[in-house]
């Protein structure tokens, strides 16, 4: 594994073009949840919960220098930026430097970090012993790592860190838009986030949008410790497609290069995804969503859980057709093997992959472990690969290299291979390191794009590659394939059930991800042999009739509704009214004629009033929840603050009047223009 010690210095300042800048342009707008920069999902119970701040800092100068004067003291920072807790966006023209040994970074929900394609974000640098940063309920957008021949100089466009002991902690935040500059240098990675030799990254209720980098376009990691919780990953790319080296264009949207290595052996030792969504992202090489590589016999495991993997892909090298190009979501490598054959290295549960794609090999999953892993209660659904018939099109939704693999409770539908194994490619044989055996699995309609070849021989297996090891309960649909009708090469295990499982279309029937439900009289029914697990994929308890159910959804009868007596209406005084928004917000003193205001809130009636500082004004209702307002200009004569309110007299005694909006008489709203830069190209 690498090792790596840096040591950073602050990049030159950009220069930062200005244009048309108001002095007075704030508006009065409702404070957007914490959500709005979060992934809003709640899937998996989270490692941790936003930092409750105590006597923090307050930053008031929503500038760079502003916030690094907060930065140098350290501790809880937060942001007071302008009236009405408007959103705010901090332009960045160097980056922002870490100083201390526990800063937590809370924007609220309103601050945007904008490195504005020039610079990285943020700089967390080599520290002895390590640091602790938390950055959370904030937008770090459009950040630049600079060029540089190192992966500790060229990596991390949004965020840079790394000492061993060091914490990171991404929480309720979004980044979108980074990335690197040198994506073809060997090692690159990071579009929003590198971090090296630390304890842990863990990233909980994030999103992860359109970052770009050479490998791992959202994140990329070397000997950290990793868990991803109830996040978002979105058109995230891995783009290194130069010919040679070792770690090129792998992970879309995640890059890990171990979780630990000599240099930082004190890590949190493992690699977990839980609860998130990973869509539309891409690679060039391996893992359109996750490329990982973990070290044999240290009691390390890869866990995805409760997941959804929608539309990733492993492309191969465009000047190389059949070069890269495996595991179209995942990616999952262990090396360095020493004599860990017995460990527990890998578990896929409760998943969803859907519509994933790659070149060769694992249209979802290629998965290369030197051990034991488990996948149970999930489905593999429409994934394929593609590459030409004859070639290496293997495993349609997953190929496993080498590992110890149980495939339990599992559902294979609809999957496509262009060579062998329309779901499954199981190694070239059953030595003792390539195990894989099924367990109350379903196959069906997993096909190979070229049938009708005239060149198609015996040995091209259909749903599988070759017969795996049986452990009961396995249905395969359908039988044979149209050509070479053999159940010799053909048959998933050496005794399936042959039976149309009766899949109905995928679609949302509760749980955190979609599945193929079965239909009332599916043969899968009640058919499973042995234990199962508590849970289907979507979280109803097993089993729910005599047995338990094949494949990854339990049939479940619906109770017929209880019958409700309807309640006697009982009347209710309407609600108060609700301000949140008035526009304008700024009036220039003097104005000659009168305006118009336009209201927006709540529970707004026909009896509504709009109040100027208490004095009502003739008001329109437009619906419940706008009203406008005629305001003279009489009332317009000098300039004040002033209250707006809504007097609502229908409302129930205490409602009545709304909270308050302030808006602003001003002498002049003056502009300044500054000159146009001009770069040479």
């Amino acid at each position: 594994m690498p090792r790596i010690r840096v040591h950073w210095s602050s990049v030159g300042l950009a220069l930062l073009l200005l244009v048309g800048i108001a002095y007075a342009t704030f508006a009065n707008a409702q404070t957007p949840p914490s959500e709005q920069f979060a992934s809003g999902i709640s899937t998996c119970p989270a490692p941790l919960a936003p930092v409750p701040l105590a006597n923090p800092i307050t930053v008031t100068d929503c500038t760079r220098a502003g916030l690094q004067a907060a930065l140098d003291q350290g501790g809880q920072i937060r942001f007071a930026c302008g009236p009405g807790n408007a959103p705010v966006t901090i332009p960045l023209d160097a980056p922002l430097q870490v100083r201390a040994g526990t800063t937590v970074l809370d924007g609220g929900g309103l601050i945007t970090l904008d490195g504005q394609g020039q610079t990285r974000i943020i700089q967390n640098p080599f520290v002895q012993g390590g640091n602790h940063l938390t950055i959370q309920n904030m937008r770090l957008i459009n950040g630049k790592a600079p060029a540089g021949s190192g992966v500790g100089e060229n990596s991390g466009g949004a965020i840079i860190s790394g000492s061993p002991g060091t914490r990171l902690h991404i929480i309720n935040s979004t980044f979108a838009n980074n990335s690197t500059t040198s994506t073809t240098a060997e090692d690159n990675q990071g579009g929003a986030i590198f971090a090296n030799n630390s304890y842990e990254l863990i990233i909980v209720n994030s999103v992860f949008e359109n970052n770009v980098a050479g490998n791992g376009g959202a994140f990329g990691v070397i000997a950290v410790g990793v868990q991803v919780f109830n996040s978002r990953f979105m058109g995230n790319q891995a783009v290194d497609d130069t010919a040679g080296g070792i770690v090129r264009g792998y992970g879309g949207a995640i890059h890990i290069d171990g979780v630990w290595n000599d240099f930082n052996p004190d890590t949190l030792n493992e690699y977990t995804i839980c609860g998130s969504v990973f869509e539309g992202n891409t690679a060039v090489r391996g893992g359109g969503a996750s490329a990982s590589v973990i070290s044999d016999n240290r009691n390390t495991r890869a866990t995805f859980e409760r997941s959804t993997f929608r539309n990733n892909h492993a492309r191969g090298r465009s000047s190389q057709p059949n070069e890269g190009g495996q595991g179209g979501a995942i990616y999952h490598i262990e090396d360095d093997h020493a004599g860990g054959d017995n460990e527990f290295n890998l578990l896929i549960s409760d998943a969803l992959f859907t519509g994933n794609t790659a070149l060769r090999q694992g249209g979802a999953a290629w998965l290369y472990i030197l051990g034991n892993g488990v996948v149970q209660n999930s489905t593999f659904e429409n994934n394929r690969t593609s590459a030409p018939f004859n070639t290496v099109g293997q495993g349609g939704a997953m190929a496993i290299t080498l590992g110890k693999i149980e495939l339990a409770y599992t559902t294979f539908a609809n999957n496509h291979a262009a060579y062998q194994g329309g779901a499954l490619h199981g190694g070239g044989g059953n030595d003792a390191q390539r195990v894989v055996t099924l367990r109350n699995t379903i196959f069906v309609n997993n096909i190979l794009n070229e049938q009708d070849q005239p060149s198609e021989t015996r040995w091209q297996g259909y749903h599988t590659n070759r017969p795996m090891n049986d452990g009961g309960g396995n249905i395969q649909y359908p039988r044979t394939k149209p050509t070479y009708d053999n159940d010799v090469n053909n048959n998933i295990t050496a005794n399936p059930i042959y039976a149309d499982p009766l899949l109905l279309p995928l679609d949302d029937n509760g749980g955190p991800t979609l599945t193929l439900a079965l239909a009332p009289a599916s043969p899968a029914r009640d058919a499973a042999v042995g234990g199962c697990p508590p849970t289907d994929q979507r979280g109803i308890a097993r089993p729910q009739g005599a047995a338990c159910d094949l494949g990854a959804y339990e049939y479940a009868e619906l109770p017929p509704p209880t019958a409700t007596p309807e309640p006697t209406a009982t009347p209710v005084p309407p609600q108060g009214p609700v301000l949140r928004a008035v526009q304008p917000s700024i009036f220039v003193a003097g104005t000659a004629d009168a305006q118009t205001l336009v209201v927006q809130g709540a529970n707004f009636t026909a009896q509504s009033v709009v109040r100027w500082n208490g004095q009502p004004l003739a008001t329109t209702f437009v619906s419940a929840s706008e009203l406008r307002a005629t305001l003279p200009a009489a009332r317009l004569t000098t300039a004040a603050q002033v209250a707006v309110t809504v007097f609502d007299p229908s409302a129930a005694d205490g409602a009545q009047t709304s909270a308050q909006q302030v808006v602003s008489i001003v002498r002049e709203i003056r502009r300044v223009y500054l000159p146009l830069v001009r770069r040479g190209g």
